[in-house]
């Protein structure tokens, strides 16, 4: 009996010490990625040469997620805060007072964070879904930055992150990825908003695959916390939300107004502070350009 209570112990104590150093394989390599230089062309763009629109420069502020994430006054806030995993997320304050996160940037450290997920060092963003932002035309990211440039400041806050060893696990093993790694570099950004209501839609949906992923076709949402919902299918396929929910035009704009279904319950994760803002206009050629998607499996992404 004590032979088979040694080797019982012996085992456990194996286990352990092996999960020990898998815990700090985890951190020690989750911290080296996250600190690594991304070598990408970063584009010259000088916003003042495209008389930036602040009206313009509001809107997108207000409609493209920026809210959620740094409050209404740019103020930050706290973004994800999720016990059961001990995910914590905090956003900074990215005004030009109180020592803002982006108070000092110039008009090429802008490019790089909104268009390759960097920062002025060209070390990785982990949580900003700048992928949804990497094709955004040069005159609106002109206008978004002065207008965000424009803004009252606000106190200091600074970003805080708090990752769990799981997803820091899964960060290592390529499964949960930083910006830098969701965005084709090579891709060159348009410099003006499309004319055509179609290319609109199409232009306008760019910000909607960071959850809804490149093909629209849903799924998890890569580094979201285990609690939230898969996002839905936006194509046409015959289980879509697309197809079943938001046939029409008028329901999808209540859905995206109301940020309820049909049936009047609530959507949980989506960003309706933002959604409900978008002009008609956006809203009807973002609309149109989802109905000719073809058709894709629920949850391919």
């Amino acid at each position: 009996m004590n032979k088979l209570i040694k080797i019982v112990g012996g085992s456990l104590a194996l286990l352990a010490a092996g999960a020990a150093i898998v815990a700090g394989a985890a951190v020690v390599l989750s911290e080296r990625k996250m600190n690594r230089v991304v070598d990408v062309p970063i584009a010259s763009v000088n916003f003042a040469s495209l008389n930036p629109n602040l009206e313009r420069g509001e809107y997108l502020f207000q409609t493209r997620g920026c809210t959620e994430c740094h409050g209404t006054r740019g103020e930050g806030k706290t973004v994800i805060d999720d016990p059961s995993t001990g995910l914590y997320i905090s956003s900074p304050n990215i005004t030009r007072g109180g020592g803002g996160a982006a108070a000092d940037y110039t008009d090429t450290d802008w490019v790089a964070l909104l268009r390759h997920g960097l920062t002025p060092d060209r070390t990785p963003i982990f949580v900003m879904p700048s992928e949804d932002y990497a094709q955004m035309a040069d005159e609106d990211v002109a206008a978004l930055v002065s207008y965000i440039r424009s803004m009252p400041p606000s106190a200091e806050r600074k970003a805080e992150m708090r990752i769990p060893l799981l997803v820091k696990a899964l960060y290592v093993a390529g499964i949960a990825q930083d910006s830098s790694e969701k965005i084709d570099h090579t891709k060159a950004a348009p410099k003006r908003v499309p004319d055509d209501q179609h290319a609109q839609g199409e232009y306008i949906s760019k910000t909607c695959i960071g959850c809804h992923g490149q093909g629209f076709a849903g799924g998890p949402i890569p580094g979201a916390p285990p609690t939230w919902p898969a996002a839905a299918n936006l194509t046409a396929s015959p289980d879509s939300a697309m197809t079943t929910r938001y046939a029409s035009l008028e329901q999808f704009r209540e859905m995206m107004r109301t940020g309820k279904r049909a049936d009047g319950s609530s959507i949980g994760v989506m960003p309706f502070e933002s959604l409900r803002a978008m002009s008609d206009a956006e809203l009807d050629a973002l609309f149109g350009f989802l109905k000719t998607l073809q058709p894709k499996a629920s949850g391919t992404r």
